[in-house]
């Protein structure tokens, strides 16, 4: 009986074992890493443009000599989703205030909303980007700006931008908030998904949105960018 007992377990202990092996491997096998031996998130692999500002909601703006600002979405945030598959804008001659929700970026039918940097009147729409969403991945800050607009109180609402060595003492923050999300988010019993979002030690993988369900999606609006938002407008 006794034999039985313990023959019973061992065999229940494999199974256990290598049931969470298979889960494991399942995850790793449609993980972005298997394709990439990089990942964007290192800061040594991050570019942080001169002139440029950008907003803690992932949205930026540079002055053009004619007065006016060209906004559009980080590099950031376009290697947590990958290759958008949709962005909606406003209309021309419409009126923002710094916060606003201002794109709708989509992937695979997720959404996130991305608030505007700095306030005015939407001038001119960039269709050309819009109509190639490989440009705006690949090349954000050139060919790949959103919309122009002239903005009603840069001086003012720049200082509550980043600029700079800012920016990069930002993303290296912001970095480690958000692989804290995807590590939280993927606790047992659900932590084998976490290895198609994070490397090994903890870094965060190309991509990870684009591999996370609508709910993660969710959860990434209302714990990452609704509160830096929050953080936009009231800051002094």
């Amino acid at each position: 009986m006794v034999i039985s007992l313990v023959i019973l377990f061992v065999a229940i202990a494999i199974s256990v074992t290598w049931y969470q092996s298979m889960r494991r491997n399942q995850a790793i096998s449609s993980s972005p890493l298997v394709k990439r031996e990089s990942y964007q998130f290192k800061m040594e692999n991050m570019a942080v443009p001169a002139g440029i500002y950008f907003s803690p909601t992932h949205s930026w703006a540079h002055l053009e000599t004619n007065g006016r600002a060209k906004v559009g979405v980080d590099a950031f945030i376009q290697g947590l989703t990958g290759i958008l598959s949709e962005i909606h804008v406003p209309e021309g001659n419409t009126r923002v205030k710094q916060g606003d929700p201002l794109f709708d970026i989509i992937h695979k039918g997720n959404k996130l909303v991305i608030t505007a940097p700095v306030s005015g009147k939407i001038k001119t729409i960039n269709t050309e980007a819009l109509q190639n969403l490989r440009m705006v991945h690949r090349d954000p800050y050139t060919f790949g700006w959103l919309l122009e607009m002239e903005p009603d109180n840069w001086e003012h609402e720049t200082r509550r931008l980043y600029l700079g060595q800012s920016t990069a003492s930002w993303l290296k923050a912001e970095i480690a908030r958000i692989r804290d999300f995807f590590a939280h988010s993927f606790a047992p019993p659900h932590a084998e998904r976490g290895v198609v979002l994070l490397q090994e030690g903890g870094d965060i993988a190309e991509g990870a949105l684009g591999f996370a369900g609508k709910g993660l999606w969710g959860s990434f609006q209302k714990l990452i960018l609704d509160p830096s938002n929050q953080e936009l407008l009231h800051h002094s």
